[in-house]
């Protein structure tokens, strides 16, 4: 009898590091919100202290920019995993090094393409 090895993911530890960064923004949300919503209403407040108010409820709901777009990198990462093509750098096409998937593991980028990005000569 044949034994069967089911096929190991070579990217297991990248998308642990994955799910536990996309949790940890979710759970800063979900607490924020909470927060957000335990601030008192009291009805002495004139008009542009609940304007503030509603103000600084509005920003504990939201995510910052850097944070949706932190999202939208991971579930980004997890679309490549699926498709088969994480770890390969969606400008050049050449390989993504180890040791940068490892400290940014939602990268889409090499470290040639990325220092390009940042300069703004990526379109």
């Amino acid at each position: 009898m044949a034994k069967t090895k089911a096929k190991a993911n070579p990217y297991q530890q990248h998308e642990d590091a994955l799910r536990s960064k996309q949790r940890e923004l979710l759970d800063s949300y979900e607490r924020d919100k909470a927060a957000g919503n335990a601030l008192p209403d009291d009805g002495i407040q004139d008009l542009a202290d609940k304007a503030a108010s509603a103000y600084s409820k509005e920003l504990n709901f939201s995510l910052s920019d850097g944070e949706r777009n932190l999202l939208m990198l991971i579930d980004e990462a997890f679309n490549r995993m699926r498709e088969g093509s994480y770890g390969v750098c969606t400008n050049c096409g050449n390989e993504i090094g180890e040791k940068r998937l490892q400290a940014v593991p939602w990268t889409p980028f090499c470290i040639d393409c990325q220092e390009l990005q940042e300069k703004g000569l990526l379109s």
